[in-house]
């Protein structure tokens, strides 16, 4: 192993040691078993009705949004789910197409005994929350915040060259990839309980399950048409390189849609900028809690403008 190779993993190993006492200090686990027998597990902070419920992106654990868990929880029931064979669920050598995937966020909401919510969706968790309620329509949704994916606006963003190239299913290769992957992801150093997680989860996922995840059946325009069908508030947090897909939203939804661009975080800006996220969500969920589904419109129209544009 070359000198970066040794510090990389001295700087894993090291993280790790804090991560357990970390979480237990904070948030409490829950565990529930789906229809197809299946243990998974979610993290809960706060109480109350008005629930915030975290969905995270591919490979990634629940403990992602422990920064979102800790501050949000001071003021709203705060989930955040492990879909199957990612973070501390159990692994799945079955099936992960988005009907099973769809059950289990059904069966976890079910478990959870989840009311009034505004649903948040990360990175691939942004088309799994979309996907979701079309296909299962919630009487109880409030608001939707989608995190840093495309949604089928615009023009299709331009798709980064990767700088690793071989077999992801050599065990070696992968976990090459996958520690890149997941360093690549923050712009500055995350908490280290943070850190140690995400990786853990990535490493667990099974190739194949990975591969199928990314495997999505339907066109860009699919997810367009189901946040244009939405009557509740939408929040769009991005990067500047999903700008023009925000704008688009901007003209399509009104005052019904609220966008905010990161110009300077990674792909985890709830991570690299978590003072702003946290205040920014917690501001749209107290106006999504605020109005019913028919009157988010007025409700809406008196936020501030978007930042960061």
């Amino acid at each position: 192993m070359n000198r970066l190779g040794w510090h990389r993993l001295l700087w894993w190993l090291g993280i790790g040691l804090m991560s357990t006492s970390t979480l237990a200090a904070n948030l409490s686990a829950h565990f529930f078993t789906t229809r197809d027998g299946l243990r998974l597990h979610y993290l809960e902070a706060g109480s109350g009705p008005q629930t915030i419920v975290f969905i995270p992106g591919w490979l990634m654990p629940a403990t992602v949004f422990r920064l979102q868990l800790k501050a949000l929880g001071d003021e709203f029931r705060v989930l955040a789910f492990d879909p199957r064979s990612q973070g501390q669920s159990e692994i799945s050598r079955g099936s992960h197409d988005p009907a099973r995937r769809m059950a289990d966020m059904e069966d976890f909401l079910q478990a959870a005994g989840v009311g009034d919510y505004v649903l948040a969706g990360w990175s691939l968790g942004v088309l799994e929350v979309l996907d979701f309620i079309e296909r299962k329509p919630q009487s109880g949704l409030r608001g939707l915040i989608l995190i840093d994916n495309s949604i089928g606006e615009g023009t299709p963003p331009v798709a980064r060259a990767r700088k690793s190239r071989g077999d992801r299913s050599d065990p070696k290769f992968r976990e090459h990839y996958l520690t890149n992957f997941c360093r690549s992801i923050f712009a500055n150093p995350p908490p280290a309980d943070i850190a140690d997680a995400v990786l853990r989860s990535a490493l667990q996922v099974p190739e194949s399950a990975a591969r199928e995840l990314l495997s999505q059946p339907y066109p860009r325009t699919y997810w367009r048409d189901i946040v244009a069908r939405q009557e509740v508030p939408v929040l769009y947090a991005i990067r500047p390189r999903l700008r023009e897909q925000g704008e688009a939203l901007q003209i399509r939804k009104g005052s019904l849609a609220q966008v905010e661009i990161f110009e300077q975080a990674g792909h985890t800006l709830f991570v690299d900028e978590p003072a702003r996220f946290n205040a920014m969500t917690t501001d749209f969920a107290r106006r999504a809690f605020m109005s019913s589904p028919d009157g988010a419109r007025s409700a809406l129209s008196a936020r501030p403008p978007p930042s960061g544009n």
